[in-house]
Protein backbone atom coordinates (compact mmCIF):
# COMPACT_ATOMS: atom_id res chain seq x y z
CA UNK A 1 0.00 0.00 0.00
CA UNK A 2 2.37 2.75 -1.23
CA UNK A 3 1.56 6.25 0.46
CA UNK A 4 1.39 9.48 -1.01
CA UNK A 5 4.58 11.52 0.20
CA UNK A 6 2.45 14.56 0.87
CA UNK A 7 -0.47 13.04 2.63
CA UNK A 8 3.12 10.95 4.33
CA UNK A 9 4.44 14.43 5.33
CA UNK A 10 0.92 15.96 6.37
CA UNK A 11 0.54 13.04 8.92
CA UNK A 12 3.97 13.44 10.50
CA UNK A 13 3.54 16.91 10.99
CA UNK A 14 -0.07 16.37 12.31
CA UNK A 15 0.96 14.16 14.48
CA UNK A 16 3.84 15.83 15.99
CA UNK A 17 1.27 19.03 16.64
CA UNK A 18 -1.15 16.44 18.58
CA UNK A 19 0.96 14.59 20.89
CA UNK A 20 2.99 17.84 22.11
CA UNK A 21 2.95 18.78 25.90
CA UNK A 22 0.72 15.35 26.35
CA UNK A 23 1.72 13.75 29.47
CA UNK A 24 1.14 10.01 29.13
CA UNK A 25 1.16 7.16 27.65
CA UNK A 26 -2.70 6.57 26.16
CA UNK A 27 -3.50 10.33 25.70
CA UNK A 28 -0.10 9.96 22.77
CA UNK A 29 -1.13 6.72 21.56
CA UNK A 30 -4.90 7.88 20.98
CA UNK A 31 -3.83 11.04 19.03
CA UNK A 32 -1.19 9.48 17.12
CA UNK A 33 -3.84 7.01 16.17
CA UNK A 34 -5.95 9.41 14.34
CA UNK A 35 -3.70 10.19 11.88
CA UNK A 36 -2.43 6.32 11.84
CA UNK A 37 -5.80 5.61 10.84
CA UNK A 38 -5.96 7.52 7.86
CA UNK A 39 -2.35 6.09 6.54
CA UNK A 40 -2.98 2.42 8.24
CA UNK A 41 -6.63 1.96 8.76
CA UNK A 42 -6.24 -0.23 11.53
CA UNK A 43 -8.34 -2.41 13.57
CA UNK A 44 -5.92 -2.72 16.29
CA UNK A 45 -2.45 -0.72 17.54
CA UNK A 46 0.05 -0.93 19.89
CA UNK A 47 2.89 0.71 21.88
CA UNK A 48 5.46 -1.59 23.69
CA UNK A 49 7.29 0.15 26.56
CA UNK A 50 10.39 -1.61 28.30
CA UNK A 51 10.60 -0.76 31.61
CA UNK A 52 13.72 1.02 32.07
CA UNK A 53 14.12 -0.58 35.88
CA UNK A 54 13.13 -3.92 34.58
CA UNK A 55 14.85 -4.29 31.12
CA UNK A 56 13.76 -7.95 30.74
CA UNK A 57 10.17 -6.70 31.23
CA UNK A 58 7.02 -4.87 28.68
CA UNK A 59 3.95 -3.16 29.40
CA UNK A 60 1.75 -2.05 26.39
CA UNK A 61 -1.15 0.36 26.01
CA UNK A 62 -3.53 -0.45 22.83
CA UNK A 63 -6.47 1.61 20.73
CA UNK A 64 -9.00 -0.12 19.24
CA UNK A 65 -9.62 -3.57 20.29
CA UNK A 66 -8.08 -4.46 23.76
CA UNK A 67 -6.44 -7.14 24.66
CA UNK A 68 -4.77 -9.17 27.67
CA UNK A 69 -1.81 -7.68 26.31
CA UNK A 70 -3.14 -4.38 28.46
CA UNK A 71 -5.42 -5.72 30.05
CA UNK A 72 -2.71 -7.70 32.15
CA UNK A 73 -1.78 -6.10 35.77
CA UNK A 74 1.29 -7.32 35.65
CA UNK A 75 4.35 -6.34 33.53
CA UNK A 76 4.97 -9.09 30.95
CA UNK A 77 8.66 -10.73 30.49
CA UNK A 78 10.66 -10.19 26.67
CA UNK A 79 10.90 -13.71 26.67
CA UNK A 80 7.43 -14.62 26.39
CA UNK A 81 6.35 -11.38 24.03
CA UNK A 82 5.57 -12.24 20.22
CA UNK A 83 7.71 -9.77 19.51
CA UNK A 84 10.63 -10.67 21.69
CA UNK A 85 12.88 -10.79 18.57
CA UNK A 86 12.39 -7.31 17.77
CA UNK A 87 12.45 -6.09 21.59
CA UNK A 88 15.85 -7.59 21.96
CA UNK A 89 17.24 -6.08 19.20
CA UNK A 90 17.60 -8.82 16.91
CA UNK A 91 15.98 -8.18 13.40
CA UNK A 92 15.22 -4.35 12.74
CA UNK A 93 11.17 -4.55 12.11
CA UNK A 94 8.98 -6.83 11.76
CA UNK A 95 6.17 -7.66 9.08
CA UNK A 96 3.70 -10.74 7.99
CA UNK A 97 0.18 -11.34 6.10
CA UNK A 98 -1.14 -13.46 8.74
CA UNK A 99 0.08 -13.86 12.69
CA UNK A 100 -2.25 -16.14 12.90
CA UNK A 101 -0.29 -18.77 10.95
CA UNK A 102 3.03 -16.90 11.41
CA UNK A 103 5.68 -19.43 13.04
CA UNK A 104 7.91 -16.19 14.58
CA UNK A 105 5.08 -15.40 16.93
CA UNK A 106 4.43 -18.38 18.32
CA UNK A 107 6.77 -20.90 20.42
CA UNK A 108 6.43 -22.36 23.52
CA UNK A 109 5.77 -20.03 26.26
CA UNK A 110 4.57 -16.94 23.99
CA UNK A 111 2.28 -15.09 25.24
CA UNK A 112 0.19 -15.04 21.86
CA UNK A 113 -3.69 -15.68 22.85
CA UNK A 114 -4.90 -11.95 21.91
CA UNK A 115 -3.54 -12.48 18.39
CA UNK A 116 -6.15 -15.34 18.23
CA UNK A 117 -8.78 -14.20 20.52
CA UNK A 118 -8.44 -10.20 18.63
CA UNK A 119 -7.85 -11.67 14.72
CA UNK A 120 -4.77 -10.14 14.21
CA UNK A 121 -3.35 -11.42 11.28
CA UNK A 122 -2.15 -8.78 9.11
CA UNK A 123 0.90 -7.41 11.57
CA UNK A 124 3.67 -4.73 11.39
CA UNK A 125 6.41 -4.16 14.12
CA UNK A 126 8.78 -1.14 13.93
CA UNK A 127 11.12 -0.07 17.06
CA UNK A 128 11.19 2.58 19.16
CA UNK A 129 14.98 3.83 19.12
CA UNK A 130 16.27 6.40 21.32
CA UNK A 131 20.31 6.90 21.04
CA UNK A 132 20.61 3.41 19.27
CA UNK A 133 18.94 1.22 21.92
CA UNK A 134 15.21 -0.14 21.50
CA UNK A 135 13.10 0.77 24.14
CA UNK A 136 10.05 -0.16 22.48
CA UNK A 137 7.78 -0.64 19.57
CA UNK A 138 4.90 0.52 17.45
CA UNK A 139 2.79 -1.89 16.60
CA UNK A 140 -0.43 -2.05 13.96
CA UNK A 141 -2.28 -4.62 13.13
CA UNK A 142 -5.69 -5.97 10.70
CA UNK A 143 -7.97 -8.28 10.32
CA UNK A 144 -7.29 -8.45 6.73
CA UNK A 145 -4.49 -10.84 5.79
CA UNK A 146 -1.66 -9.11 3.58
CA UNK A 147 -2.74 -5.58 4.37
CA UNK A 148 0.63 -4.52 4.59
CA UNK A 149 3.74 -4.03 2.53
CA UNK A 150 7.30 -2.98 2.89
CA UNK A 151 6.26 0.37 2.17
CA UNK A 152 4.00 0.65 5.48
CA UNK A 153 6.95 -0.58 7.41
CA UNK A 154 9.04 2.37 6.12
CA UNK A 155 6.12 4.81 6.62
CA UNK A 156 5.42 3.54 10.20
CA UNK A 157 9.10 3.50 11.44
CA UNK A 158 9.62 7.15 10.41
CA UNK A 159 6.14 7.65 12.54
CA UNK A 160 8.12 5.58 15.27
CA UNK A 161 11.45 7.69 14.82
CA UNK A 162 9.07 10.67 15.33
CA UNK A 163 7.26 9.28 18.55
CA UNK A 164 10.13 7.33 20.82
CA UNK A 165 11.60 11.21 22.08
CA UNK A 166 8.43 12.20 23.17
CA UNK A 167 7.88 8.27 24.69
CA UNK A 168 11.12 8.03 25.77
CA UNK A 169 10.26 11.87 27.70
CA UNK A 170 7.09 10.11 29.22
CA UNK A 171 9.37 6.89 30.64
CA UNK A 172 11.76 9.64 32.21
CA UNK A 173 8.40 11.70 33.53
CA UNK A 174 7.51 8.53 35.08
CA UNK A 175 10.47 7.43 36.71
CA UNK A 176 11.05 11.04 38.53
CA UNK A 177 7.61 10.93 39.81
CA UNK A 178 8.08 7.02 40.81
CA UNK A 179 11.15 8.43 42.52
CA UNK A 180 9.52 11.03 43.60
CA UNK A 181 6.85 9.46 45.50
CA UNK A 182 9.09 6.77 46.47
CA UNK A 183 11.05 9.33 48.48
CA UNK A 184 7.46 10.87 49.79
CA UNK A 185 6.80 7.25 51.14
CA UNK A 186 10.20 7.02 52.67
CA UNK A 187 10.10 10.25 54.55
CA UNK A 188 6.63 10.01 55.27
CA UNK A 189 7.49 6.78 57.00
CA UNK A 190 10.89 8.14 58.11
CA UNK A 191 8.60 11.21 59.82
CA UNK A 192 6.45 9.20 61.44
CA UNK A 193 8.67 6.83 62.85
CA UNK A 194 10.56 9.92 64.39
CA UNK A 195 7.19 11.30 65.31
CA UNK A 196 6.46 8.15 66.72
CA UNK A 197 9.76 8.02 68.91
CA UNK A 198 9.20 11.60 70.11
CA UNK A 199 6.04 10.45 71.74
CA UNK A 200 7.71 7.47 73.42
CA UNK A 201 10.60 10.09 74.79
CA UNK A 202 7.95 11.95 75.80
CA UNK A 203 6.25 9.28 77.63
CA UNK A 204 9.91 7.95 79.12
CA UNK A 205 10.19 11.91 80.27
CA UNK A 206 6.57 12.24 82.13
CA UNK A 207 7.86 8.62 83.59
CA UNK A 208 11.42 9.99 84.86
CA UNK A 209 9.32 12.54 86.49
CA UNK A 210 6.71 10.24 88.14
CA UNK A 211 9.65 8.30 89.67
CA UNK A 212 11.46 11.32 90.37
CA UNK A 213 8.15 12.50 92.51
CA UNK A 214 7.64 9.06 94.11
CA UNK A 215 11.72 8.92 95.26
CA UNK A 216 10.87 12.16 96.61
CA UNK A 217 7.85 11.87 98.56
CA UNK A 218 8.26 8.14 99.79
CA UNK A 219 11.93 7.16 99.46
CA UNK A 220 13.72 10.35 100.08
CA UNK A 221 11.27 10.71 103.34
CA UNK A 222 12.48 7.77 104.35
CA UNK A 223 15.88 8.00 104.66
CA UNK A 224 15.33 11.29 106.04
CA UNK A 225 13.53 9.92 108.60
CA UNK A 226 16.20 6.86 109.51
CA UNK A 227 18.60 9.36 109.71
CA UNK A 228 17.09 11.29 112.54
CA UNK A 229 16.35 8.32 114.24
CA UNK A 230 19.82 7.06 113.95
CA UNK A 231 21.05 10.68 115.24
CA UNK A 232 18.54 10.25 118.36
CA UNK A 233 19.82 6.72 119.01
CA UNK A 234 23.75 8.19 118.95
CA UNK A 235 22.74 10.78 121.49
CA UNK A 236 21.15 8.13 123.87
CA UNK A 237 23.85 5.73 123.36
CA UNK A 238 27.01 7.54 124.19
CA UNK A 239 29.37 4.02 123.46
CA UNK A 240 27.98 3.69 120.10
CA UNK A 241 28.28 7.23 119.02
CA UNK A 242 31.13 7.30 116.86
CA UNK A 243 29.28 4.57 115.02
CA UNK A 244 26.44 6.10 114.47
CA UNK A 245 27.50 9.34 113.02
CA UNK A 246 29.40 7.79 110.85
CA UNK A 247 26.26 5.76 109.54
CA UNK A 248 24.48 8.92 109.42
CA UNK A 249 27.08 10.49 107.80
CA UNK A 250 26.59 7.51 104.71
CA UNK A 251 22.67 7.97 104.91
CA UNK A 252 23.74 11.53 104.05
CA UNK A 253 25.31 10.73 101.30
CA UNK A 254 22.80 8.67 99.87
CA UNK A 255 20.09 11.61 100.97
CA UNK A 256 22.28 14.09 98.59
CA UNK A 257 22.64 11.96 96.02
CA UNK A 258 18.89 10.99 95.76
CA UNK A 259 18.27 13.93 95.46
CA UNK A 260 20.48 15.11 92.65
CA UNK A 261 18.69 11.83 90.74
CA UNK A 262 15.62 13.24 91.39
CA UNK A 263 15.97 16.66 90.18
CA UNK A 264 18.08 15.42 87.07
CA UNK A 265 14.87 13.25 86.78
CA UNK A 266 12.91 16.87 85.92
CA UNK A 267 14.50 19.85 85.58
CA UNK A 268 12.26 22.00 87.28
CA UNK A 269 14.19 25.06 86.71
CA UNK A 270 13.13 24.90 83.21
CA UNK A 271 9.97 25.59 83.90
CA UNK A 272 9.97 27.51 86.27
CA UNK A 273 12.72 30.07 84.73
CA UNK A 274 13.95 29.09 81.35
CA UNK A 275 16.09 26.65 79.48
CA UNK A 276 18.95 28.89 79.81
CA UNK A 277 18.91 28.54 83.81
CA UNK A 278 18.42 25.06 83.78
CA UNK A 279 21.57 25.07 81.65
CA UNK A 280 23.27 26.89 84.39
CA UNK A 281 21.56 25.02 87.05
CA UNK A 282 23.08 21.35 85.34
CA UNK A 283 26.49 22.73 85.17
CA UNK A 284 26.73 24.08 88.67
CA UNK A 285 25.65 20.17 89.34
CA UNK A 286 27.75 18.85 87.95
CA UNK A 287 30.74 20.40 88.67
CA UNK A 288 30.22 20.59 92.09
CA UNK A 289 33.17 19.57 94.74
CA UNK A 290 35.29 18.57 91.83
CA UNK A 291 38.94 19.17 92.30
CA UNK A 292 40.82 21.20 90.90
CA UNK A 293 37.47 23.74 90.22
CA UNK A 294 35.71 23.64 86.85
CA UNK A 295 34.87 27.21 85.36
CA UNK A 296 31.49 27.37 83.68
CA UNK A 297 29.47 30.01 81.41
CA UNK A 298 26.01 30.12 79.72
CA UNK A 299 26.12 32.75 77.16
CA UNK A 300 22.48 33.36 76.11
CA UNK A 301 21.35 35.45 72.96
CA UNK A 302 17.98 33.50 72.53
CA UNK A 303 16.89 30.97 74.95
CA UNK A 304 13.59 32.67 74.48
CA UNK A 305 12.89 30.75 71.45
CA UNK A 306 13.16 27.73 72.90
CA UNK A 307 11.00 29.05 76.01
CA UNK A 308 8.49 29.43 73.67
CA UNK A 309 8.84 25.91 71.75
CA UNK A 310 7.26 22.45 72.88
CA UNK A 311 8.06 21.12 76.14
CA UNK A 312 9.05 17.89 74.93
CA UNK A 313 11.70 19.63 72.11
CA UNK A 314 12.49 22.09 75.49
CA UNK A 315 13.63 18.97 77.68
CA UNK A 316 14.82 16.69 74.68
CA UNK A 317 17.75 19.35 73.78
CA UNK A 318 18.08 19.73 77.30
CA UNK A 319 18.85 16.09 78.07
CA UNK A 320 21.55 16.58 74.70
CA UNK A 321 23.08 19.12 76.59
CA UNK A 322 23.05 17.91 80.23
CA UNK A 323 24.69 14.42 78.35
CA UNK A 324 27.47 16.52 76.43
CA UNK A 325 28.35 18.54 79.83
CA UNK A 326 28.60 14.78 81.45
CA UNK A 327 30.75 13.89 78.50
CA UNK A 328 32.71 16.86 78.66
CA UNK A 329 33.42 16.21 82.64
CA UNK A 330 34.20 12.46 82.96
CA UNK A 331 36.30 12.49 79.90
CA UNK A 332 37.91 15.40 79.52
CA UNK A 333 39.19 17.14 82.17
CA UNK A 334 38.81 20.57 81.67
CA UNK A 335 39.01 23.43 83.18
CA UNK A 336 36.56 25.77 81.96
CA UNK A 337 33.09 24.70 80.11
CA UNK A 338 30.84 27.54 78.05
CA UNK A 339 27.45 26.47 76.72
CA UNK A 340 26.29 29.01 74.03
CA UNK A 341 22.59 29.49 72.72
CA UNK A 342 22.33 31.40 69.04
CA UNK A 343 20.48 31.95 66.12
CA UNK A 344 20.65 32.61 63.13
CA UNK A 345 17.59 32.99 60.29
CA UNK A 346 17.65 29.05 59.59
CA UNK A 347 18.46 27.89 62.81
CA UNK A 348 19.09 27.60 66.61
CA UNK A 349 22.29 26.70 67.88
CA UNK A 350 23.15 25.31 71.27
CA UNK A 351 26.86 24.40 71.51
CA UNK A 352 28.87 23.11 74.83
CA UNK A 353 32.45 23.98 74.52
CA UNK A 354 35.27 22.61 77.07
CA UNK A 355 39.18 23.17 77.15
CA UNK A 356 39.96 19.82 77.95
CA UNK A 357 42.10 16.73 76.45
CA UNK A 358 39.61 16.19 73.71
CA UNK A 359 36.73 13.15 73.97
CA UNK A 360 36.05 13.37 69.93
CA UNK A 361 38.91 10.62 68.97
CA UNK A 362 38.23 8.71 72.16
CA UNK A 363 34.29 8.61 71.81
CA UNK A 364 34.15 7.89 68.02
CA UNK A 365 33.69 4.27 68.25
CA UNK A 366 31.32 4.56 71.18
CA UNK A 367 27.92 3.44 71.44
CA UNK A 368 26.64 4.98 74.70
CA UNK A 369 26.11 8.31 75.17
CA UNK A 370 27.21 9.98 71.81
CA UNK A 371 25.02 7.72 70.28
CA UNK A 372 21.98 8.62 72.40
CA UNK A 373 22.55 12.04 71.61
CA UNK A 374 22.61 11.31 68.02
CA UNK A 375 19.38 9.69 68.93
CA UNK A 376 17.64 12.50 70.95
CA UNK A 377 19.03 15.17 67.87
CA UNK A 378 17.05 13.19 65.29
CA UNK A 379 13.94 12.89 67.02
CA UNK A 380 13.40 16.62 67.07
CA UNK A 381 14.91 16.79 63.45
CA UNK A 382 18.20 18.84 64.71
CA UNK A 383 21.73 18.03 63.47
CA UNK A 384 24.43 17.20 65.67
CA UNK A 385 28.19 17.64 65.21
CA UNK A 386 31.09 16.18 67.63
CA UNK A 387 34.34 18.51 66.47
CA UNK A 388 37.64 19.02 67.76
CA UNK A 389 39.01 22.37 69.50
CA UNK A 390 41.61 22.91 67.70
CA UNK A 391 42.99 26.06 68.56
CA UNK A 392 42.43 25.53 72.02
CA UNK A 393 41.99 21.61 73.08
CA UNK A 394 38.88 20.48 73.95
CA UNK A 395 35.76 19.81 72.45
CA UNK A 396 32.50 21.36 70.70
CA UNK A 397 29.41 19.32 70.88
CA UNK A 398 26.97 21.65 68.52
CA UNK A 399 23.44 21.05 68.00
CA UNK A 400 21.61 23.20 65.06
CA UNK A 401 18.02 23.19 65.47
CA UNK A 402 16.14 24.14 62.36
CA UNK A 403 13.72 27.40 63.59
CA UNK A 404 10.71 25.73 62.09
CA UNK A 405 10.85 22.90 64.09
CA UNK A 406 10.34 25.83 67.16
CA UNK A 407 7.25 27.09 65.68
CA UNK A 408 8.67 30.05 65.41
CA UNK A 409 10.25 33.21 63.03
CA UNK A 410 13.56 34.05 63.58
CA UNK A 411 13.91 37.80 64.79
CA UNK A 412 17.94 37.87 63.96
CA UNK A 413 18.78 40.79 61.52
CA UNK A 414 19.66 40.47 57.98
CA UNK A 415 23.02 41.69 58.40
CA UNK A 416 23.54 38.81 60.64
CA UNK A 417 21.73 35.80 59.20
CA UNK A 418 24.60 34.02 57.61
CA UNK A 419 26.83 34.13 60.86
CA UNK A 420 26.74 30.63 62.49
CA UNK A 421 26.92 30.45 65.99
CA UNK A 422 29.38 27.43 65.95
CA UNK A 423 32.29 29.78 64.89
CA UNK A 424 35.64 29.59 66.56
CA UNK A 425 36.60 30.06 70.05
CA UNK A 426 37.87 33.81 69.74
CA UNK A 427 40.33 34.45 73.25
CA UNK A 428 39.10 37.76 75.20
CA UNK A 429 40.35 39.22 78.21
CA UNK A 430 37.15 39.07 81.25
CA UNK A 431 37.29 41.17 84.06
CA UNK A 432 39.82 39.80 86.15
CA UNK A 433 42.41 39.61 84.04
CA UNK A 434 41.44 36.01 82.63
CA UNK A 435 41.69 35.22 79.09
CA UNK A 436 37.89 33.45 78.43
CA UNK A 437 36.23 32.73 75.05
CA UNK A 438 34.16 34.99 73.12
CA UNK A 439 32.15 33.47 69.67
Amino acid sequence: MPKNSDEVVERYLAISRAIAGQLDYETVLSQVAKEVDGLFHPDHMDVAIILPDRKDCSVSFEVGVRTGWSLKKDPAPLSISPIRSLLWGEVPNLLTGDACEDERFHFDGAFDAPIFDAQLRSRLHVPLRIQGVVHGSLNISSHEKDKYTQDDVEAAQQIADLLAPYIYALIRADQAKNAARAEGTARAREESLRLGALRLTEGMEKERRRIGMDLHDQTLADLTRISRHVSRLGRRHAGMASEMAKLNGEISTCISELRRIIEDTKPGVMELFGFAQAVEAQLERSVAGIVPAIRTEVRDSCSSLLDACPESLRTTLFRIVQEAINNAIKHSRPSRLVVSIDSDARFLTVAVRDNGSGIVAENRRSTGGLDHMRVRAALISAEIAFLPNQRYGGTRVVVNLPLRELHVESAVPTDTANVRPEALYVSAPDDGGNRIWRT
